[in-house]
């Protein structure tokens, strides 16, 4: 009895899962900026993943193989909104998709740092984090 509650509720979280990766998927593809797919990125791989992978630690053999499952869950959690927060960032710096926001809460900021003329980092690609000089 409790092995078919666990395959159910694996089941249950399997497919749920596997629908936020379609909803994320159909986002990717029909959001209009770079900023909008990777929300639909972050949100359909955190929540979609995180499901598949609650599906399969139910599904489990074992505890250990079950700790291992929740052990990348648990990456997956850390990586990836870092990562998506690193690759809009970098896309905000280089100003490819600055022009078409709808809303730019970093306008102020970008306009009292080019008035002040200050030497601190701007949002230029030639003034990026990096040490290095860049040889464009």
């Amino acid at each position: 009895m409790l092995d078919q509650l666990l395959r159910g509720l694996s089941f249950l979280a399997l497919a749920a899962g596997s629908f936020f990766v379609f909803a994320m998927t159909v986002g990717m593809w029909r959001f209009p900026d770079a900023f909008t797919r990777l929300h639909a990125g972050t949100k359909g791989l955190t929540i979609g993943a995180g499901l598949i992978v609650l599906g399969a630690a139910l599904a489990a053999p074992s505890v250990l193989f079950g700790l291992r499952i929740a052990v990348i869950f648990l990456f997956l959690m850390i990586t990836n909104p870092i990562a998506t927060q690193a690759i809009a960032r970098a896309n905000y710096r280089i100003d490819r998709s600055r022009r078409h926001l709808v809303l730019d809460e970093y306008q102020e900021l970008r306009d009292a740092r080019e008035l002040s003329d200050s030497p601190g980092l701007s949002d230029s690609p030639e003034h990026c984090d990096s040490p290095e000089p860049h040889n464009d």
